[in-house]
């Protein structure tokens, strides 16, 4: 049986994260024009959805039922549907990206799911694997191809977003009764504190950090921090203004008396 960390992982590991270097390198420098970097995603999208498609067909075969439950499963489906449908640089595609870098890097590392069969190669392990890489690769070349970029006045898009699914997560413990299966109450690694809702609420920091560190790199004088102290400053300015004004009005008609 295949195990975390095993001789099966490190291969899987080693070839994909070396396919998926290689493939940004070659898209970078090949695909030019926006139109064919439109093209590059889509067709990476379309083998994202390809690939959870056919894992979810595997788990059916094999339980009788379609798992389409856990965070990072949902998010694999929803950048393939977002990646196709979506405009370049919306909202929806600044969360859903953010989300799969993690929830595709984190259980490509650490698959818990990879003793579910008698080699790293049963069905539904390996097409599990692989769109998990895919979703971590598919973000990144959102991201490297200027798709989507970092920007302070889009920060609401991941919380948001995040927290919808946190939401659907509670929705199937509490109504459907499917289990913790988005690892909201449970963690995500054993003996760890570590779900995804807590998770979340670091990831919200490093996001927020983020942003502003490159807002204020690419924007300088510019940037958001600078916009929102000069806007602070002249509201006490105006309200300084208006104070003295009022005293010297005061003072005026201390003198008419």
């Amino acid at each position: 049986m295949p195990k975390i960390f095993g001789t099966g992982h490190i291969v899987y590991l080693v070839i994909s994260f070396a396919l998926i270097i290689a493939v940004l390198v070659l898209i970078k420098k090949f695909c030019k024009s926006e139109k064919s970097q439109m093209i590059a995603i889509k067709i990476s999208a379309a083998v994202q959805l390809l690939m959870i498609i056919l894992n979810n067909l595997f788990v059916y075969l094999w339980v009788g039922t379609i798992k389409l439950d856990s965070l990072c499963g949902v998010v694999s489906f929803l950048i393939a549907i977002f990646a196709l449908i979506c405009k370049k640089d919306s909202s929806i595609l600044h969360f859903i990206s953010y989300t799969a870098l993690f929830t595709g890097l984190i259980p490509t590392f650490y698959p818990t799911y990879i003793g579910q069969g008698p080699t790293i190669f049963f069905p539904s392990t390996i097409t599990s694997l692989i769109h998990h890489s895919l979703s971590f690769y598919l973000a990144l070349l959102i991201f490297i191809l200027g798709y989507v970029k970092p920007n302070i006045k889009k920060w609401h898009a991941w919380p948001l977003g995040y927290f919808a699914l946190i939401a659907i997560g509670v929705f199937n413990i509490k109504i459907r009764g499917l289990g913790d299966s988005m690892n909201i109450n449970s963690p995500i690694i054993a003996g760890t504190p570590f779900n995804w809702f807590y998770l979340g609420l670091i990831f919200i920091g490093v996001y927020t950090i983020f942003l502003l560190v490159y807002d204020a790199i690419e924007n300088k004088k510019n940037c958001f921090v600078v916009c929102t102290y000069n806007k602070i400053a002249a509201l006490f300015k105006k309200k300084e203004k208006i104070e003295s004004a009022k005293e010297e009005k005061q003072e005026e008609n201390k003198k008419d008396l």
